[in-house]
This record gives C-alpha cells, structure tokens and sequence, in this order.
C-alpha cells in the first residue's frame, strides 16, 4: 500500500488464520479501502511459529489497519469474518449440544 501515514492506521481485524485474513484482504479490496497488513511475513521467522496458538505469540497475530476515515466501514463489512471464527473455533461437544 503506497503513502499510508502509518502513525495513524488503526487495526480492524485480526487473526492467526490464515483463510480469514485472506478473505478479509478480499472484501476490503472490493471494497476499494486501502489496508496494511501487520506481522503477515514475520509467523514463522521467531522462535516456536504458530505452535498452538494459529499465531506467533512473540510477533501477535496478523492485523488489517486502515486510515481512521475508513475504520468503521472497515470494521461494519469484517464483522461476519470475525464472528464465522468463533463460529469455526467451535469445539464438536459445543456443536452437539446445539444439535439437541
């Protein structure tokens, strides 16, 4: 992303899964809002990786900032991704029980 003031980005998503921050940098492009993408190269280079987490727990998940003119836009069209990942989190025991 070219001349982005990033003193100024705010963070409006993140996560350790990879599909998510995919699917998030889809939307925002067809969007048109313009985004940096925070500790997405950086997952495996520092000590354990994403061991059991899905992110490196010295670098932090991945983060999607934009412009704080962007943010709640930005933040209104990610929601669902966010909530489908607590959705996705679901243990199989917690999946049964609303079964029932």
């Amino acid at each position: 992303m070219e001349n982005l003031d990033n003193e100024r980005l705010v963070t409006v998503f993140k996560s350790g899964h990879e599909g998510l921050i995919a699917v998030a940098k889809s939307m925002l492009d067809e969007a048109e809002i313009k985004y940096l993408i925070k500790n997405e190269g950086v997952q495996d280079l520092v000590g354990l990786g994403v061991f059991g987490t899905g992110f490196n727990p010295l670098t932090g998940p991945i983060q999607i900032q934009v412009l704080p003119e962007d943010e709640s836009y930005a933040k209104d069209l990610l929601k669902d991704v966010e909530v489908s990942e607590e959705v996705d989190g679901e243990t199989e025991e917690d999946a049964e029980d609303t079964d029932k």
